[in-house]
């Protein structure tokens, strides 16, 4: 009996000990799971801060390369404006060396063709004591040098009238649209290789059309206008000292030294300037390798594009 009850004693304390562990084990089961569940919900709150961050990063990257686009777009209108502005500039610079150019030449056509009028109106001789072939000499050359540079005054003001009236309609509003459209489609079809555009019209090639002939003999006649003002002063040395041959033979020996030494000037200076200008806005053959960029214009010709920092 005794050792029944003992059993029984055994099992019931056996028993009492697995139900408490038993319920010990349930729960921390129980917390266990309650932590895995709030785990879960912190790795779902997580996972949806990161679909909204990644949200945020794409809304971000299409910003910034929208951006992207604008600020290349809007330094390609830069780049044109400069452009244009360059073009603009060189009209500006073209005009007023043409302008002066004419002044130039208008000015002192007006000045020998008054010293030769002067001479005429104020030079007096004797009749009976000169030769009637000199005079005529005299007459003759007074009356081309007058003409010549008559002509060329009258020509060099009616141009320079002409430049100063359409100088500025070259780089109006008009055609800073046109440009501007151009330069826009240029991008657009850009290739590499291709050059910027230019102007549709420009005073260079108002210049090349329609005055370039005009100057180059209104220069001539000047030029054959101060040839014969000095020939003239070959026969007046004769009649003012025909009473002195030596006088009147070192007098001559000046001026037809003086019109060797121009002669000479002529030559190497006034065909320089009596040649026309050049297409500047021809496409040139030589020039820096394309880099890809629309408007490459800036870079130095012959000049690498990776010393271009280093210059």
């Amino acid at each position: 009996m005794e050792s029944s009850s003992a059993m029984d004693m055994g099992q019931m304390l056996l028993t009492a000990f697995d139900t408490s562990m038993s319920k010990y084990w349930r729960e921390e089961d129980r917390r266990w799971r309650a932590e895995d569940r709030k785990w879960r919900e912190d790795d779902l709150n997580y996972r949806e801060e990161e679909r909204q961050w990644r949200f945020q990063e794409k809304f971000m990257r299409e910003a910034e390369i929208k951006w992207r686009q604008e600020d290349v777009e809007q330094r390609h209108v830069e780049n044109a404006r400069y452009l244009w502005t360059r073009f603009v500039e060189k009209n500006r610079r073209d005009v007023e060396e043409k302008s002066e150019q004419l002044k130039a030449i208008s000015n002192l056509a007006a000045l020998f063709a008054g010293f030769a009028v002067v001479t005429l109106t104020q030079f007096s001789f004797q009749q009976n004591e000169v030769s009637i072939i000199w005079i005529a000499l005299y007459g003759v050359f007074t009356a081309i040098a007058v003409g010549l540079m008559t002509i060329a005054m009258v020509t060099c003001t009616l141009i320079l009238g002409s430049i100063l009236k359409n100088g500025k309609s070259y780089v109006n509003e008009v055609a800073e649209e046109d440009f501007m459209f151009k330069c826009r489609t240029f991008i657009e079809s850009y290739q590499i290789g291709d050059r910027p555009p230019f102007p549709r019209k420009t005073f260079e090639n108002f210049w090349d059309i329609r005055c370039e002939d005009d100057w180059r003999r209104a220069f001539q006649m000047y030029a054959l206008g101060v040839l014969s003002f000095l020939i003239s002063l070959i026969p007046i040395g004769w009649i003012k000292f025909y009473y002195s041959p030596l006088t009147a033979y070192l007098f001559i020996g000046v001026v037809v030294v003086s019109i060797i030494v121009w002669l000479l000037v002529q030559y190497f200076w006034g065909g320089y300037l009596s040649t026309g200008s050049s297409k500047r806005n021809e496409v040139l053959a030589e020039c820096v390798q394309p880099v890809g960029l629309p408007f490459d214009w800036h870079l130095a010709p012959g000049v690498p594009p990776s010393e271009q920092g280093q210059s």
